[in-house]
């Protein structure tokens, strides 16, 4: 599957969630956000059963959707899948690890100019 045509930042779920948070609120959620995305990258590097593998993926999708990362958390939810039928495969777990670090990246983006 192409995730081209999917946004890497859906600007309406963005909007709309610092609209209803609150500037502040929302810049500490994406702060907590990308905190705890550091803590799962390291986690990777351990060796991961298929259901703590699925639950990182879990957390990944619904964290980067609520946030309005489409894309990584489309890409996390196909993961995530694969895990729940277990064939997830070792290719997996880099890609994983591109997703947290593009994601973190597209956070830091969106924190910058949040910046108090």
């Amino acid at each position: 599957m192409s995730y081209s045509n999917v946004p890497l930042i859906d600007q309406q779920v963005q909007s709309h969630l610092s609209g209803l948070l609150g500037l502040a609120e929302y810049r500490d959620l994406l702060s907590q956000t990308v905190i705890r995305l550091s803590d799962t990258a390291s986690r990777l590097g351990e060796p991961l059963e298929q259901k703590d593998l699925r639950k990182l993926v879990h957390w990944i999708k619904g964290s980067l959707g609520t946030l309005g990362l489409a894309r990584l958390a489309s890409i996390a939810a196909q993961i995530e899948v694969r895990c729940c039928q277990g064939t997830a495969s070792d290719e997996d777990v880099p890609l994983l690890r591109d997703i947290i670090v593009d994601s973190h990246g597209a956070l830091e983006n969106l924190l910058n100019p949040l910046a108090p």
